[in-house]
């Protein structure tokens, strides 16, 4: 299988299964999910404080964007939003 088709592509080639491959993929799928959701742990107060206290000091020094700087960014990153 190629590993560069499209989530429309996928979508597409999913709906030649038949019900029965479906419904064994749907389930695969929900397996899947369950158990990367197993590995996602919360973040502290720590984490959350450090990342808060990092942004100020950023913000202080000048380091950081306008919002149409921002929003230029990630019209770059993510040209189909455009």
């Amino acid at each position: 299988m190629n590993a560069n088709l499209s989530v429309n592509q996928l979508w597409h080639l999913a709906q030649s299964l038949s019900a029965d491959n479906k419904r064994w993929l749907a389930e695969k799928l929900y397996q899947s999910v369950e158990e990367e959701e197993e590995h996602l742990t919360p973040y502290t107060m720590e984490e959350i404080n450090a990342w808060i206290d990092e942004s100020e000091a950023d913000f202080a020094a000048g380091r950081y964007l306008t919002t149409e700087e921002a929003n230029q960014e990630v019209r770059e990153a993510l040209p189909w939003l455009k």
